[in-house]
Parts: C-alpha cells; structure tokens; sequence
C-alpha cells in the first residue's frame, strides 16, 4: 500500500465503535439514542450533499479556467484539482460514516417527537443521576451540577434526607 492509499484508506471521521459508545451511547435512553442518531443522520447527509455540489461546482470551475488557455488559468486550474482530490478522499470517509449511521438507523427502535419528548423526565433524572455519580467518584459535585438537578426538580428531595441524615447524626453524636 502507497502512501495514498493509505491516506484514502483510513478516511473515516468517527469509527463505528465511537458512533455507538461515545455519540450514540452517551445517552441514557433509547429515545434519546434515536435522536441523536437522527441529528448524526442529518447533519452527516447535509454535509456530504454540500460536499457533492462542491465537487461539481469545482469540476466546471476547473473546466472553464483550462479552456481559457492563459498559463497562470492553469495553474489555478491545477490548485482547484488538488483541493476537489482532497475533498473527494474526505467525502469517502464521509460516506462511510454515513452508512454506518444508516445500518444503525435500520437495526434501532423508532420513536416519535412525542415518544421522545415524553421520555424527557427519566433521560434527565438518568443523565443527572449518572453525572452526579460520575462526580462523587471524582471527588466531589460542582454547583453546577447541584443546580441542574434542582431545576429539573431531583435535588429537593435528596435535600431532604441529607438533612434527615444529619440531624440522626448529631443526635447519635450527642447521645456518646
């Protein structure tokens, strides 16, 4: 394998693996697995069609400097060929992403926008919870945290049994 080869080769921004561990399954729920499966699906395809066009517009550009016949027209021409090369690699990697979001998309469970906004109140007492408990391991919760959970109204009730917590506490440390 040439240097080229290689180059086109390994064209592919994110492996299948980190689409589904680190894009996809950072998620808490299956709902909210499919929306982000979704979102990944439109913006991949918007990408890869504006990358179509562009090699089109470029393959004309290309075309009418090089019939112009001027030295310094080729000479553009031949810059405008080495960047349409270059997108037309990336766009490889591209559509490999993409169908690899494509054969997720077709082995996933569907939700609606409904299904999914209804899902909403477990994905955040999910996602917080985790988060939270990711910060505990690491030392401590940030206020930041804290406050997320108070919004989305988990945290009142864990206020309370700490604070329930604590006056057991003092009084066992009163009683010794």
């Amino acid at each position: 394998m040439n240097i080229t080869d290689a180059i086109a080769e390994v064209q592919q921004p994110r492996s299948r693996f980190q689409l589904i561990h680190f894009v996809i399954g950072q998620h808490d729920t299956p709902e909210m697995r499919f929306y982000q499966l979704c979102l990944e699906l439109q913006d991949m395809g918007y990408k890869l069609r504006i990358a179509q066009i562009g090699v089109r517009k470029a393959e004309v550009e290309i075309r009418r400097l090089l019939e112009t016949g001027d030295e310094l027209d080729a000479l553009e021409a031949e810059e405008r060929q080495v960047g349409l090369e270059q997108t037309q690699i990336v766009m490889r990697g591209a559509e490999r992403e993409l169908a690899i979001l494509t054969d997720l998309f077709d082995e996933s469970q569907k939700f609606t926008r409904d299904e999914i906004e209804h899902a909403q109140p477990e994905y955040w007492q999910l996602r917080l919870t985790r988060q939270t408990n990711l910060q505990l391991m690491a030392g401590g919760v940030d206020a930041g945290q804290l406050t997320s959970l108070h919004n989305a109204g988990f945290l009142d009730g864990l206020v309370e049994a700490r604070e329930a917590q604590l006056v057991e506490q003092a009084k066992r440390e009163l009683a010794t």
